[in-house]
């Protein structure tokens, strides 16, 4: 029953999400979509973890996030590739607490080669625990398409399906 409630919930998000993209119209915005790859659960001897594997596309000159609301001490582990870069990696990525950056991978400029990286973090009350996956096109032309895979790997706690979220507006 747990498993059709995110299902289901996943489902409203994606179509409140085409229903906005659809609304707006404009050819100069830039393009961001994604999809919903795999979600799993894996056991291990003291955890059971949730691996949430996504895929997102992003136009150039604009931004993607995933907000994790996570609880004091909950360990997460992000990853991130690249499919066939615009041109040798030009992708910003920023985890972020509030105002503070916990972790960033700049990019200046598309020739700095970043096309993927991994970087993991315990939520700490210090920070709060609303942490947000900020990834970044750094290219200037909207129609200049970025496609990233993600997987996104955190504990499994009573309410997990609460614990990601893609939001509406992403800019």
């Amino acid at each position: 029953m747990k498993k059709f409630r995110v299902i289901l919930s996943i489902f409203m998000v994606l179509s409140m999400l085409l229903a906005a993209g659809c609304s707006k119209g404009s050819a100069a915005a830039p393009e961001r979509k994604y999809e919903i790859v795999k979600m799993t659960k894996v056991h291990s001897q003291d955890a059971e973890w949730q691996v949430c594997q996504l895929r997102l596309e992003i136009g150039g000159g604009s931004t993607f996030t995933i907000d994790l609301n996570l609880a004091d001490g909950d360990k997460v582990d992000c990853w991130y590739k690249l499919e066939k870069p615009s041109s040798s990696g030009n992708v910003g990525f920023q985890v972020k607490a509030g105002a503070a950056i916990v972790y960033e991978k700049t990019v200046t400029t598309a020739s700095d080669g970043n096309t993927e990286d991994r970087f993991s973090f315990t939520a700490s009350q210090a920070f709060g625990t609303s942490y947000r996956l900020i990834f970044e096109n750094k290219l200037t032309d909207v129609k200049s398409k970025e496609t990233i895979f993600t997987e996104i790997i955190y504990p499994v706690k009573e309410s997990s399906e609460d614990i990601i979220f893609v939001p509406l507006d992403t800019d």
